[in-house]
């Protein structure tokens, strides 16, 4: 089994930040302006179908290359033939390629658990039927979990001034001096929900089943 790395991001077509894609995602969430996007089947067919394809016919062990793609996701693309490794030690391993459900590999060297997931169906069809699993990928964009984000932090209302603390439980925060629900500002959101990293991840599939190249 073959398999590429890859760490991507689209722009937000709602808002224009660079929008990680951390797996094969159908919905992603934009950390920015808390848009939930949907990305569609085709996207990922042909996008991961043209990874594969580069992996198998033109790349050597080792190789990556970078591309743009401008469409209605404008994409930036990283990608690789390259063996999942430990993130913690650089150890090289083989996941399962025959496993029917997500698990967690243990690495040998060091005891990180690695998330290795069957590739969803939808994912298996067109160019991409070769795919197998992924690896170190998210299936679902989240938003962050509910709950405090950081120490709180204190800002004024808007309306009197009077000293408001916020912990990132809730967007809108009423003021218990004058009574009044103040928004919490962009800028103060996203630093009590710092917004996600773009994450390298792994595809992994059957060579023999790759289409040919086209002429």
């Amino acid at each position: 089994m073959l398999y590429a790395c890859l760490e991507m991001n689209v722009k937000c077509p709602k808002c224009d930040a660079p929008l990680p894609l951390n797996g094969p995602w159908e919905v992603a969430h934009c950390d920015h302006c808390q848009a939930d996007v949907k990305i569609p089947h085709d996207y990922w067919t042909d996008t991961i179908g043209d990874i594969i394809s580069a992996v198998k016919h033109e790349l050597a062990d080792g190789e990556g290359t970078q591309s743009t793609i401008f469409s209605d996701f404008n994409t930036t693309l990283l990608y690789g033939r390259l063996k999942p490794y430990c993130y913690k030690c650089k150890e090289d391993f083989e996941p399962d390629e025959d496993a029917k459900e997500p698990y967690l590999h243990t690495c040998k060297k060091c005891g990180r658990k690695i998330p290795v997931t069957p590739a969803p169906k939808w994912l298996r069809k067109k160019r991409c039927k070769a795919v197998k699993l992924v690896v170190y990928a998210e299936l679902q964009s989240k938003a962050e979990d509910e709950g405090p984000a950081s120490e709180p932090i204190c800002f004024s209302c808007s309306k009197c001034g009077g000293a408001l603390e916020v912990d990132g439980t809730e967007r809108v925060v009423p003021c218990e001096f004058c009574g009044v629900k103040v928004y919490v500002p962009d800028d103060l959101w996203l630093r009590l929900h710092p917004a996600k990293a773009k994450e390298r991840w792994f595809v992994g599939f059957d060579e023999r089943k790759v289409p040919k190249e086209e002429d």
